[in-house]
């Protein structure tokens, strides 16, 4: 499946900073960001490490579409 957006729903309802090696990509609560190598968007390799994250209590905060 190929997605075209990565979503940050978290529990903050403010941004969220995502650093992934040297590159730290910012997240608008409940706005997606575009998947690709374009500037501003989240790198397909990131996009991976990134989808797995999750708060304390297991949940996702990002979802992928």
């Amino acid at each position: 499946m190929k997605y075209t957006t990565i979503t940050y729903v978290g529990k903050s309802g403010g941004g969220f900073f995502a650093r992934v090696g040297k590159i730290v990509y910012e997240f608008e609560w409940q706005k997606g960001l575009g998947i690709g190598n374009k500037p501003g968007e989240v790198r397909p390799d990131h996009v991976k490490k990134i989808a797995k994250w999750r708060d304390k209590k297991g949940k996702r905060i990002f979802v992928l579409e």
